[in-house]
């Protein structure tokens, strides 16, 4: 009921919609290198499109349990016009595939998103891996536990994957 609620207050909230992310062809030039800081990163005009979006690394980072409600969260959190949302889960810290590819790379899978909005990254697996919290800070150390968001469930409302209810 919580989320019902959420998602009509920020659909209240929202502002005109602003678009993003750009048409796949009118993608701008190739994102910074990874040598650039986060700060360096977030000035920087090389992962500018021309409607004056940017990729930016994210401010938000949503994690949590398998089923506990990132998905929906994300949604909603969508809907208004100052979130700019990445598409889908990139598992950059928690996957070392994807972790060696540098920053650079996990910048390229952000959307674009206009100075006033906040880019958001979900991905539930970040909850269970131990690697996570250290490569989080090392990206950005302002990131504190107030950046990342853990939507949890009552576990008197959990179900298990197969639909039966969880019992103790």
């Amino acid at each position: 009921m919580a989320a019902v609620l959420l998602g009509l207050l920020l659909f209240a909230m929202q502002s005109p919609p602003l678009p993003s992310r750009p048409a796949a062809a009118d993608e701008g030039p190739p994102p910074p290198s990874p040598t650039l800081s986060p700060a360096e990163n977030a000035s920087s005009s090389s992962s500018s499109h021309p409607n004056g979006s940017r990729r930016r690394l994210p401010q938000i980072l949503i994690i949590g349990v398998r089923k506990g409600g990132t998905r929906a969260l994300i949604e909603m959190l969508s809907l208004h016009g100052a979130v700019a949302a990445a598409q889908n889960e990139v598992h950059f810290f928690d996957w070392e595939s994807h972790f060696q590819k540098g920053l650079s790379w996990y910048l390229s899978q952000m959307p674009y998103a206009f100075p006033d909005q906040l880019t958001v990254e979900k991905t539930p697996a970040y909850f269970t891996s131990s690697k996570v919290p250290k490569r989080v800070h090392e990206m950005n150390p302002d990131m504190n536990r107030g950046s990342a968001y853990n939507p949890s469930r009552l576990p008197g409302g959990r179900q298990r994957p197969s639909g039966g209810p969880i019992t103790r």
